[in-house]
């Protein structure tokens, strides 16, 4: 009985020890997990700190390539940026969602650095669709903008983007039929609305609004 004791008192120091090594193991992976996070976080406070467009031709110190190398680096990132990107589009400065949509619809292209594949940013829809609804102009063009990247899989966009043919701001308006050119025959449901804006004050509009309509009915 003495031995069984005995027995039972060494697996109890190596379940304890065990458990020691786990929990600091843990604790090793959680602080480098928090450090990307906070990496993950600066760069998305940094996107704020851009112009909402992007211009051609920098120069060497210049704004343009310091923001490159913050896109750089969140495209290094991939996937493990969605969700601070995701989050981003809410944030209550206006620049940083402004940032974040601009970013998204530039990254989800191949026009804004053609050496790299595009980021596959269909997992940040929901947060798109409804950065279509900002009360910020400038992020509802570049939502509709970055929703035109992801193609038929945005399909779930569609009733917002017809609602945003509505909208006041003719940039808007614009980005509306951006979007639903991107989306495609999936947005068939958008045809009376677009067919509509082929009388819009505009002649941006209408332009965009044709240009939709032959992608959708003619699926090129």
């Amino acid at each position: 009985m003495a031995r069984i004791g005995l027995k039972g008192s060494r697996r109890g120091m190596f379940i304890i020890q065990t458990t020691v090594v786990c929990v600091a193991l843990f604790g090793v992976v959680s602080k480098s997990c928090a450090a990307e996070q906070s990496q993950v976080d600066q760069l998305i406070r940094e996107l704020g700190t851009f112009p909402a467009s992007l211009q051609g031709g920098f120069r060497p110190d210049s704004v343009e390539e310091r923001r490159r190398r913050v896109y750089d680096q969140l495209r290094e990132l991939d996937q493990e940026a969605i969700p601070a990107l995701s989050r981003g589009l809410a944030k209550p400065d206006v620049k940083v969602r402004r940032g974040v949509a601009l970013f998204l619809a530039a990254a989800g292209s191949t026009w804004y650095n053609q050496g790299r594949t595009r980021l596959d940013i269909r997992p940040c829809l929901q947060p798109l669709i409804a950065a279509l609804q900002d009360s910020d102009g400038r992020v509802r063009e570049l939502a509709a903008q970055a929703i035109e990247n992801i193609g038929s899989d945005a399909a779930a966009a569609v009733p917002a983007l017809i609602k945003l043919l509505e909208d006041s701001n003719e940039g808007s308006r614009n980005c509306a039929c951006i979007g639903l050119h991107g989306i495609g025959p999936a947005a068939k449901d958008a045809l009376p609305s677009l067919r509509k804006a082929l009388s819009d004050p505009s002649p941006d509009v209408r332009r965009f609004a044709a240009w939709a309509i032959e992608k959708i009915e003619g699926g090129n």
